[in-house]
């Protein structure tokens, strides 16, 4: 099993240029904060994640696909005024 930094270092390195936040809490949930790179924004958060799900790759590889496709339909969310390259994202 990977550590918790390991874990947050993955996931944070995954969404780069984005600006990715990983905290967690003393009851070992993981909290993902999306940022908008120019405002600082916060653009999406992702709570009560189970460090002890995360016990190999091919769960924090499912992990990351889904906090992309989260990300992705926040940022598109009707009346959100954010343009998608600026997150790395495709339409």
């Amino acid at each position: 099993m990977l550590s918790i930094l390991e874990i947050r270092h993955l996931v944070e390195q995954s969404f780069l240029p984005i600006r990715c936040e990983c905290t967690v809490d003393l009851g070992a949930a993981l909290t993902v904060r999306f940022f908008h790179d120019r405002s600082n924004q916060e653009v999406l958060v992702v709570t009560g994640i189970s460090v002890a799900q995360l016990s190999n790759g091919h769960a924090i590889a499912n992990l990351i696909e889904g906090l992309r496709q989260d990300l992705e339909l926040s940022t598109s969310a009707p009346g959100y005024a954010v343009n998608n390259q600026a997150f790395g994202l495709q339409r």
